[in-house]
């Protein structure tokens, strides 16, 4: 082929051109070229060397590519290449131009290549270098809209506030689709160990455990939560045992993005692979960084909802808060007719709890707690409303009844409560005793109601408890109960202010 023509060599790479853009994947465009430059130029060995290794070879005996040699003759260091089974062969190589420093090498056995033959692998090597950087900016934007489509769905999760475990499920796996690596997972603080991280969600490592891991040895995830920024890791570097545990010493590249709740780091997200050629290009940094954005997101609306939440509803039982209740029941006695009010108020004291709470521990306590106040719940009608008052305190307000039906609901309260409750290995019981307050006129206000519910459940009290005992005029208020009174107007007006601010 020493005096190839021109024509010729033009058809040739015309048809290279076509070869290399029917493929919409990289690697199999890459290997096709390859393998048609051989043929074209009859060469026995090809290979394609990028930034000193080789990434692809044909024609090689047992597919082992003599690398040292390859390497050597694509930074021109060399002109012949000893192959196995076919001895010294002629060799040339050209450069393929791109942020990757690259060369396309071809060697045969009968003599060297013509400077018309060099022409001719220039030109296949600019034609394979022009088709992957298409094909690169084509998956590149591939990624971006998929990228887009995984966002949409994450942000349309947190507007419609599905919990938080999905949303931060969803997150790890969208990336691991993305990104193609083997072990994806998000770490937060754990709240019961300052200074350690906690696994929330992954794919791909072992959760069948919980696993934590102190911040200075998380690798990239400590790293990035140290000094909020992006963080690539090779290897084991900043990692302790517990790391390597999860991710079986198998990890070769890691990358972690931090993660904010309200504009203060808390954690991060991290993606690992074992594969040591694993490069994490600039795509693959915005792909972690925008998932991170959104985990961002989902723990500030969250920790926003939480917060809102729990100024209407008490953390433990999930009833209404107190002053929530004291709102509710302020306006409810407002709205009603100046002399037919037609509510009830019942102020619930648990018989008992403290002997349980003493017996058998806080966590026992608050399950007790937990299960009364559900059944309390189940006495009532879907318009009535039960709050927690803090301790073993609860009240219900009921709306549209009279002396009797209040009674009656007290009087199924008390055997709900009373039923015997199997707290991990133990069965206990407890009582319950209820005064009950009627709002005769709305002349009376929440903290008048308050007050005579209270005084009729201290009459119960004293009367022998698991009953229930109706205000009368002239009953005495429990000990220590004109100290608590002047809290609960400033309860009230304190939850107006922060709904009006809403926070």
């Amino acid at each position: 082929m020493d005096d190839l023509p021109f024509d010729l060599a033009a058809q040739q790479l015309v048809e290279l051109l076509e070869l290399v853009s029917s493929f919409s994947d990289e690697t199999a465009a890459q290997h096709s070229a390859v393998e048609r430059a051989a043929q074209v130029l009859e060469a026995e060995v090809a290979a394609v060397v990028v930034d000193g290794r080789v990434v692809y070879s044909v024609g090689f005996p047992a597919g082992a590519p003599p690398h040292e040699q390859l390497v050597e003759v694509a930074l021109g260091r060399g002109t012949t290449l000893d192959v196995p089974r076919l001895g010294r062969c002629a060799a040339a190589a050209a450069d393929l131009d791109g942020p990757a420093h690259g060369h396309l090498v071809l060697a045969r056995l009968d003599g060297h290549f013509s400077p018309a033959e060099w022409n001719l692998l220039r030109g296949m090597a600019r034609i394979l270098d022009l088709s992957l950087r298409m094909l690169r900016t084509m998956d590149s934007l591939r990624q971006r809209q998929r990228l887009m489509e995984h966002l949409y769905r994450i942000q349309r999760s947190i507007s419609r506030r599905m919990p938080l475990p999905e949303v931060l499920d969803t997150v790890v796996h969208g990336i691991r689709e993305l990104l193609g690596d083997e072990l994806v997972g998000l770490w937060l603080p754990d709240q019961h160990e300052p200074g350690t991280l906690l696994l929330v969600a992954s794919a791909g490592p072992d959760t069948e455990r919980v696993w934590r891991i102190p911040v200075a040895e998380a690798g990239a995830a400590g790293r990035a939560v140290l000094a909020d920024e992006l963080a690539v890791v090779s290897g084991y570097d900043h990692a302790g045992p517990a790391l390597r545990a999860l991710t079986h010493d198998r990890l070769a590249w890691t990358m972690a993005a931090p993660v904010r709740e309200n504009a203060k780091v808390v954690g991060s997200l991290v993606t690992g692979s074992s594969s040591a050629r694993r490069g994490f290009t600039d795509i693959d940094r915005e792909i972690l960084l925008a998932f991170a954005e959104n985990v961002s997101l989902a723990l500030t609306d969250a920790k926003t909802v939480s917060d809102m939440n729990e100024a209407y509803h008490d953390s433990l039982t999930g009833l209404a808060s107190r002053p929530l209740f004291l709102d509710r029941l302020q306006g409810g006695v407002a709205a009603a007719p100046p002399d037919d009010c037609r509510m009830a108020l019942l102020f619930i004291d648990l018989d008992r709890f403290k002997a349980v709470n003493d017996t058998l521990g806080h966590a026992a306590g608050d399950a007790l707690l937990v299960a009364a106040a559900k059944r309390i719940q189940g006495c009532l009608r879907a318009d009535d409303v039960a709050a927690r008052f803090g301790g073993d305190e609860f009240a219900v307000m009921l709306h549209g009844v009279n002396a009797v039906e209040a009674g009656l609901v007290a009087g199924r309260i008390i055997q709900a409560v009373e039923r015997p409750y199997p707290i991990g290995g133990d069965v206990v019981t407890v009582g319950a005793s209820i005064g009950v307050a009627m709002c005769e006129s709305a002349r009376h206000d929440a903290d008048e109601l308050l007050r005579r519910a209270d005084a009729a459940m201290y009459r119960a009290k004293r009367n022998g408890r698991g009953r229930f005992e109706s205000y009368e005029p002239g009953m005495e208020l429990r000990p220590g109960r004109r100290e608590v009174d002047a809290d609960l107007r400033q309860a009230i007006d304190d939850f107006v202010q922060r709904a009006v601010n809403g926070s």
